[in-house]
């Protein structure tokens, strides 16, 4: 086998580990996206504002603690602004 096809090979290998994780991820945000619903509904019983600055900074803190690398933390909390973001503007 030539060094390009096991290359190739390898590339394909690790494409499926990154489908088989998008897949987990596409998953764990819709779970986060159905607790964001739920404390949504609890807030104005609860006479809470729908949006807490105070508990999104926690959010990037607490990830920022979680990152162990590749990543660089201000990348991490540029996906975390997004998915913060698009829990605010979903719909029940």
């Amino acid at each position: 086998m030539s060094d390009q096809t096991s290359a190739v090979r390898t590339i394909e290998e690790h494409r499926v580990q990154i489908d088989a994780l998008d897949e987990q991820i596409v998953g764990l945000l819709n779970a986060r996206a159905d607790e964001a619903l739920a404390i949504r509904a609890l807030k104005p019983q609860a006479k809470m504002g729908l949006f807490d600055p105070k508990r999104e900074e926690e959010i990037f803190e607490k990830i920022e603690g979680f990152n162990k690398g590749p990543l660089f933390g201000e990348d991490l909390r540029s996906v975390y602004a997004t998915i913060l973001r698009v829990m605010k503007e979903m719909h029940a």
